[in-house]
């Protein structure tokens, strides 16, 4: 029998999980040389419209900017102390007939875990990121032009794409620097500093970042769009912004959400499509992309947690939920969850304390990973247990 010679076969991988960003495609995984950009009709992406008033955002103070956009994405962890039911959601009927039965369980456990743990997304993520960057150049919160920082939060999500949030950061804090040192712009990363900037220049300062190439090329494409088409500002609805090279749904609800206060559409990254299908809260069989998730998690989540969900969710996924090396030993709700690694709690034998542990954490201050175990050692009185202070 003569041996049939054997097919090579490629391999699609996202950019950021979906189409509209980019395809990559190789044997060997290769970077941006071969990447390829496919772009999808934007019509898909109307959903929904949240209306708010553009032009009176735009006049806003910075102090009177900040406190409107934290009053519509707040992300105080104190509300999330507070256990969700359907009588707080303001739930009908009809829509507490379109829940999944375990949401309102595990969503209120996930939620009382990153009420007390700080995680990368709640330094370093994409809203926060002009904050954090002004203040590691020596800058205030209370400088910062609201027009600035619409920019920044732009720059920084189409530079979170395939990326961790404390690379972001870097390459943020990259470009800050040199508009701050080179181009003596004294409010740092603006538009009209970035128009100055060679695409070479982009590149050099974002390297640290996946498909660094290919996003310099977008950032380049995108500031002179937005002085062309956008009155020097970032869009103001999904079409426009996704009509920017590189930007995709998520980056588009994310940007929206935090720059205008609109609540288009929810912002669904790879943790929270991860955690959403493992917890079958949406049809892992339907929802091949996050986009997917995104328009399925729209039929029934309430939308006074558009918003919050994906830094909930993000942050568990970032050192609690990993798509490796789950930390089930130390989860709340890992007498409920259906994915719980159950041959690591039978070592532990720790389930029987979580119950009582769930209504008993009352901590107010936040701390960091390891300051969280030996916390939650402390309540549950688990000295017994072999439960390891270490990282993820």
């Amino acid at each position: 029998m003569v041996p049939r010679k054997r097919t090579r076969r490629y391999l699609e991988v996202d950019v950021e999980g979906n189409p509209a960003e980019g395809v990559v495609q190789s044997k060997y995984f290769k970077k941006e040389e071969t990447v390829t950009v496919k772009h999808e009709p934007v019509s898909d992406y109307k959903d929904f419209v949240d209306e708010v008033d553009i032009e009176w955002i735009k006049s806003l103070d910075t102090q009177a900017f900040f406190d409107y956009i934290d009053d519509r994405t707040s992300e105080d962890p104190q509300r999330w102390l507070k256990p969700l039911d359907e009588d707080s959601l303001g739930l009908k009927p009809l829509e507490i007939a379109k829940l999944p039965k375990s949401f309102i369980p595990i969503y209120n456990r996930v939620r009382l875990m990153r009420a007390q743990l700080k995680t990368p997304v709640d330094k370093v993520g994409c809203a926060l990121m002009p904050i954090f960057i002004a203040e590691n150049c020596g800058l205030h919160k209370e400088q910062i032009l609201p027009k600035n920082y619409r920019f920044q939060l732009l720059i920084a999500v189409m530079l979170s794409s395939q990326t961790k949030d404390e690379i972001t950061a870097e390459a943020m804090l990259n470009i800050m620097r040199y508009c701050l040192n080179e181009l003596h712009d004294p409010n740092g990363m603006t538009l009209e500093s970035v128009l100055k900037m060679d695409e070479s220049i982009i590149d050099e300062k974002i390297k640290s970042v996946g498909f660094h190439r290919r996003k310099a090329t977008y950032i380049y494409k995108s500031v002179r769009m937005l002085r062309d088409n956008f009155d020097s500002d970032v869009p103001t609805n999904v079409n426009d912004m996704l009509s920017l090279p590189g930007v995709g749904p998520k980056m588009t609800y994310l940007a929206l959400q935090r720059a205008w206060g609109k609540m288009d559409g929810i912002c669904v990254d790879v943790h929270v499509d991860r955690l959403c299908k493992m917890w079958r809260w949406v049809d892992a069989k339907k929802c091949k992309t996050p986009d997917h998730t995104r328009k399925a998690l729209q039929t029934w989540l309430p939308k006074c947690l558009w918003y919050e969900i994906n830094t909930v969710l993000v942050g568990f996924g970032q050192v609690i939920c990993m798509a490796r090396g789950k930390r089930c030993d130390i989860c709340l709700a890992n007498d409920i969850c259906n994915a719980r690694d159950r041959k690591l709690l039978s070592k532990l034998q720790f389930e029987e304390d979580i119950d009582e542990a769930f209504w008993k954490l009352s901590k107010t201050t936040r701390g960091n990973f390891d300051e969280y175990i030996l916390y939650l050692k402390k309540k549950l009185k688990s000295d017994k247990y072999p439960i390891k202070a270490e990282g993820p």
